[in-house]
This record gives C-alpha cells, sequence and structure tokens, in this order.
C-alpha cells in the first residue's frame, strides 16, 4: 500500500488566510499610525500657539513692571514717592541697622479749580425791560471759552496679577 498524502487544500487555505490576516494588520497599523500623526501635528500647532501666548505674557509682564509704567500705575491709585528713603541693613550677626533717615511721604497739593464767574444782574430800568424782550447781540471782551491747564490723570495701567 501506499502511503497516504495529506491534502493540501487546508495547508493552503491556512498559507492564504495568515497572508491575508498579516495584509490586514499592517493596513489597520498603518491608518493607526497616520492617525496619530495628524493628532500630533494638532497638539504641535496648539503648542505653538501657547509657547507664542506665554511669550507674549512675559513681555506683557515685563512691560508693566517697568519704572515708568509702574510709577504712573501708583500716581493713578494715589500714591506719592518718598523723600528720603531708609534702607536697612542685616548684618552677619542678625542685627539691623537703618541706613539714611525715613521721613514721610508728602503729597503734593491738589490744584483747585478756577472760580466761577459772578453773572451780571439785570436791571429793573425801562430800558432793561425792553432789552428782555428784544433780544440783542452784545459784545463781550471775555473769550467765551477760557482754556483751563487742569492736569489729565493719567491712563490705568493694570498690573499683573490682577487688582490687588
Amino acid at each position: 500500500m501506499t502511503p497516504a498524502r495529506a491534502p493540501r487544500a487546508p495547508f493552503a487555505l491556512l498559507v492564504t488566510g495568515l497572508i491575508a490576516g498579516g495584509m490586514a494588520l499592517l493596513l489597520g497599523l498603518n491608518t493607526m499610525s497616520a492617525a496619530n500623526e495628524l493628532h500630533r501635528h494638532d497638539i504641535a500647532g496648539k503648542d505653538a500657539a501657547i509657547a507664542a501666548q506665554v511669550q507674549q505674557l512675559q513681555i506683557d509682564v515685563a512691560a508693566s513692571a517697568a519704572p515708568d509704567n509702574l510709577a504712573r500705575a501708583a500716581e493713578a491709585l494715589g500714591m506719592v514717592p518718598a523723600d528720603d528713603p531708609a534702607f536697612l541693613v542685616i548684618n552677619a550677626d542678625g542685627s539691623v541697622r537703618v541706613m539714611g533717615s525715613p521721613g514721610p511721604a508728602t503729597a503734593p497739593p491738589v490744584p483747585l479749580p478756577p472760580k466761577p464767574k459772578p453773572k451780571p444782574k439785570p436791571s429793573t430800568t425801562k430800558t432793561a425791560a425792553n432789552t428782555a424782550t428784544k433780544p440783542t447781540k452784545t459784545t463781550s471782551t471775555v473769550p467765551s471759552k477760557t482754556t483751563t491747564s487742569t492736569p489729565t490723570p493719567p491712563p490705568v495701567v493694570p498690573l499683573p496679577g490682577g487688582t490687588r
């Protein structure tokens, strides 16, 4: 008797199934890799936008911490500079020494608004009654608009960290 051979069809189906499964697995991995790359690209774009925003905020903080801006903000809050500042020096042994002579800050005097000019009283004569019924053009030596040099308050500069 001749030995029986194993059927070839199941082996061929097994090899074909393995090849098709491997190709499907490669297609799935490639698709997930492309989706992850798109997601990474979106995150990198958001990261760049946030980095630009952080840099702009750092520039704004540095600008608001400039001495000129701090002085304007302090003046807007009603603060005045101290005339003679004093400094505390802490020695190595822990003792404290005052350098300078401290003095209280004095605010400059507030400018008074100009006094309003008194209005002329109407006369009770007969000519005044006639002029009251007929409007006449009068000339005045005082200009109608007077300009006063009242200082305008400086613009309010927001400080970093919000209101305190």
